[in-house]
C-alpha cells in the first residue's frame, strides 16, 4: 500500500515537473519573441529617423545658368519655418538672395550654400561666357572650286564674315563659303568681343585626258575596206566657239568609196560638216556654242556596204578673268599670289602657259589657272592657249611696304601711314570705326576716342589692314612712365612703395601717378592697393568692364588686366583674396603688357585672367 502511494507521488511529482518545464520554455520564447519585436521597431523608428535626415537636400547639386537668369534653389524636406542661411563662394558671377534666390551676374563658376543646422548643402553653378564664344558648324572645309558651303554660326551676338585670301574662297554676309581658285584660306567669324576660324581648302576640278573617246561601230564581216581600225580624226580634242574645223576618215582608201554622208547631232553647237571638193572623206564645220555633239560620217563603199563612224565633239567658251594684272611681291604676305583662270571650258580643255620673265614672278599650274607669285618689281607679259585660241595677259609686280606708325595714338593727335614700292597706284584708306580714329587719302591718321580700330588700305584688287589703337588723354604718358620703371627700377614687394623700387600693384600705381596724380584714382593717393583689393574697389566703382579675357581688340590702353583663378577660388578661396587674384598688369597696347620683365599676351597667360577694369575712358 505504501509502495503504491509513492509510486503515485513520483508519478505526480514527474508530471507538474514536465508541466512547469513546458511553461518556462513558453514563457522564454514569447520573452525572446517581445523583445525581438521591440528591437525592430526600435530600429524601424531609428532608421525613419536617419531616412528623414537624408531626405533634407537642396532642390539642384549642380547647375548652368546664362548671364542674367535666375533660379530659385529649395532646401527639400526642411521644417517650413525653418531658419536657413544662402551664401555664395563668388558673389562677381552669382548672387543669392536670403531666400535662395540665384543670379547669374557675370561669367564664372560659384558654389552656393546652403546651412541648416549646422549642416551645409551645396549646388555647384557655372555661368558660361556667352558673350564670347562663338560656334560654327565646321572648323575645317574642303570644296571644289566653284562650289559652296554655309557657314552656320551660333552666337548671342551679331557676327560679320571675312575671308582672308578671297581669290582663293569668298564668304557673303550671311556666311555662305564660294570656293574660287586652288589653295589654302582661312574664314574668320568675329563679334565685337572674339573670333573663330574655319580652314577652307580648295581644290582643282582639272581632268587630266589621257585618250581620246573613239566611238565606232561594230566590224563588218567580209568588208575590208570598211574596218574597225577607220576612225574619224580631227586636230584638238576640243576646240573654241566659232573656229573652223577639217574632219578626216583615217585609215580609208578613198578609191572604194562611193558616198560620205556627214551629220551633226546638234546643229546648234557644230554645225554639219560638208565635204570638200577635193576629197569624198574630208569634211569642213564650225564650231557655233559652248557644249557638245556627236559628228557621224556614214560611209557607202562600191560594193553598196554601209558603215557608220561616230566621234564626240566637245565645245567650249573660253574666258579670261582679266587681260592686265596686278602681282605682289614677297612683302605682301597672304596676298602675295593672284591668280589668272579660264571660264567656259570643258573637262578636255588644256591650256598651254608661257611666261616672259621669271625672274619676276614665279607662277604654278593647274591646267585651267595659274597661280602668280611675285618676285621683284617689274612688269612682264604671260600668254596662254587653248582650244585653239591664243590669250596675252599683262602684269605688273609691286611690293608694298608700309611706313610704321604709332603704336598707341594719343586722342587728338595724328600719325601718318605710308605705302612704298607700289609704282604709279595710287592707295585708296578707309577706316572701319570713324568714331575710334578718321583716316584722311593721304593715309593721316586722327585718334578721336579711346579704342581699336583697323585702316583698310586697298592697292589694286587687294586690301591691306592696319591696326590703330587710340589711348585716353594723358594715357600714352602714364604707359611710357610704366614702362620706364620696367626697364630702370627694381622689383621687390617688401620696397615696392620705396622710390626705385615696384612690384606689379606698385607699378600700375606710380604708372598713373605719372598724369595729374592719377594713382588716387585706383583707391589711394599714399600707397598702392594690392591686386585683390584693387579690383574690389573698381568693382564697387562699376570699373571692371569684363570678368575674363576680354581680347585686345575689345581693350583700351591703359586697362588694368588682372589675374587669378575661377576654378582656385571656387574650391579653396583664400580668406580675404577676390578670386585669388595674385597679379595685376596694365595694357600697353598692340597685345602688350607692361608687367616685370615686359612681354606680350599668350595663351598661359590669358586663361588666368579674371577681370579686366578701366580707370579712364
Amino acid at each position: 500500500m505504501i509502495q503504491t502511494r509513492i509510486q503515485a507521488y513520483e508519478t505526480f511529482r514527474l508530471g507538474r515537473k514536465k508541466k512547469m518545464e513546458k511553461t518556462r520554455d513558453k514563457l522564454f520564447r514569447c520573452g525572446t519573441i517581445f523583445i525581438c519585436i521591440v528591437l525592430m521597431i526600435f530600429m524601424c523608428w531609428n532608421l525613419n529617423v536617419i531616412n528623414a535626415k537624408e531626405k533634407i537636400q537642396l532642390s539642384n547639386t549642380s547647375l548652368e545658368l546664362d548671364k542674367g537668369t535666375s533660379k530659385k534653389l529649395k532646401l527639400l524636406n526642411a521644417p517650413s519655418n525653418a531658419t536657413i542661411k544662402w551664401k555664395t563662394t563668388n558673389k562677381y558671377a552669382l548672387t543669392v538672395s536670403k531666400k535662395g534666390k540665384v543670379k547669374a551676374v557675370n561669367s564664372g563658376n560659384a558654389i552656393i550654400k546652403a546651412i541648416y543646422k549646422g549642416v551645409t548643402y551645396t549646388c555647384a553653378i557655372k555661368v558660361p561666357d556667352s558673350e564670347r564664344k562663338i560656334r560654327i558648324n565646321c572648323y575645317n572645309v574642303t570644296l571644289n572650286e566653284g562650289k559652296t558651303f554655309q557657314l552656320v554660326t551660333k552666337s548671342t551676338r551679331p557676327v560679320t564674315y571675312q575671308s582672308e585670301n578671297e581669290s582663293i574662297a569668298t564668304v557673303d554676309a550671311k556666311g555662305l563659303i564660294t570656293a574660287v581658285n586652288p589653295g589654302v584660306t582661312m574664314i574668320t567669324v568675329k563679334t565685337e568681343t572674339t573670333y573663330t576660324r574655319c580652314t577652307v581648302n580648295v581644290e582643282s576640278n582639272d581632268v587630266v585626258v589621257r585618250n581620246s573617246n573613239w566611238l565606232t561601230n561594230k566590224k563588218v564581216t567580209g568588208v575590208r575596206r570598211l574596218t574597225k581600225k577607220n576612225h574619224i580624226v580631227y586636230d584638238n580634242i576640243t576646240w573654241a566657239k566659232n573656229k573652223d574645223i577639217t574632219f578626216k576618215i583615217d585609215n580609208l582608201d578613198e578609191s572604194h568609196v562611193k558616198k560620205c554622208v556627214w551629220s551633226s547631232t546638234d546643229e546648234a553647237i557644230v554645225s554639219v560638216p560638208k565635204n570638200r571638193k577635193d576629197s569624198k572623206i574630208i569634211a569642213e564645220a564650225r564650231t557655233l556654242k559652248q557644249g557638245t555633239a556627236i559628228v557621224r560620217a556614214t560611209v557607202t563603199d562600191k560594193d553598196g556596204v554601209e558603215k557608220i563612224y561616230s566621234n564626240y565633239v566637245y565645245v567650249s567658251a573660253p574666258s579670261i578673268n582679266t587681260s592686265n594684272i596686278i602681282v605682289y611681291g614677297p612683302s605682301a604676305g597672304v596676298h602675295r599670289q593672284q591668280y589668272i583662270s579660264f571660264e567656259g571650258l570643258n573637262k578636255y580643255s588644256k591650256v598651254k602657259w608661257n611666261n616672259s620673265d621669271t625672274n619676276l614672278v614665279t607662277f604654278t599650274t593647274y591646267n585651267t589657272k595659274i597661280a602668280l607669285s611675285g618676285l621683284k618689281e617689274g612688269s612682264g607679259t604671260i600668254t596662254a592657249s587653248v582650244d585653239g585660241k591664243s590669250y596675252k595677259i599683262n602684269y605688273v609686280v609691286i611690293n608694298p611696304v608700309f611706313g610704321k606708325i604709332a603704336a598707341v595714338i594719343p586722342k587728338g593727335k595724328t600719325t601718318k601711314l605710308s605705302v612704298s614700292g607700289i609704282q604709279d597706284i595710287v592707295p585708296v584708306y578707309s577706316i572701319r570705326n570713324k568714331n575710334v580714329a578718321t583716316v584722311k587719302s593721304d593715309g593721316t591718321i586722327k585718334g578721336k576716342k579711346s579704342g581699336v580700330t583697323y585702316v583698310d588700305v586697298k592697292i589694286g584688287s587687294c586690301t591691306f589692314s592696319y591696326r590703330v589703337e587710340v589711348a585716353a588723354k594723358g594715357m600714352k604718358k602714364i604707359i611710357d612712365k610704366a614702362i620706364y620703371i620696367v626697364n630702370h627700377w627694381k622689383y621687390s614687394q617688401a620696397k615696392r612703395m620705396r622710390k626705385g623700387y615696384y612690384d606689379c600693384s606698385a607699378l600700375v600705381w606710380k604708372g598713373y601717378k605719372a598724369y595729374k596724380n592719377y594713382q588716387k584714382k585706383l583707391g589711394s593717393k599714399y600707397s598702392a592697393l594690392p591686386a585683390g583689393e584693387l579690383f574690389d574697389y573698381l568693382y564697387k566703382k562699376g570699373q571692371i568692364v569684363y570678368f575674363g579675357y576680354i581680347g585686345t581688340d575689345n581693350m583700351k590702353p591703359g586697362d588694368l588686366i588682372f589675374y587669378g583663378d575661377y576654378a582656385s577660388a571656387v574650391r579653396y578661396s583664400t580668406p580675404g583674396r577676390t578670386l585669388d587674384i595674385y597679379h595685376v598688369a596694365m595694357y600697353a597696347g598692340h597685345g602688350r603688357v607692361v608687367e616685370k620683365g615686359g612681354q606680350t599676351m599668350n595663351y598661359n597667360n590669358v586663361k588666368h585672367i579674371v577681370g579686366i577694369g578701366r580707370v579712364i575712358d
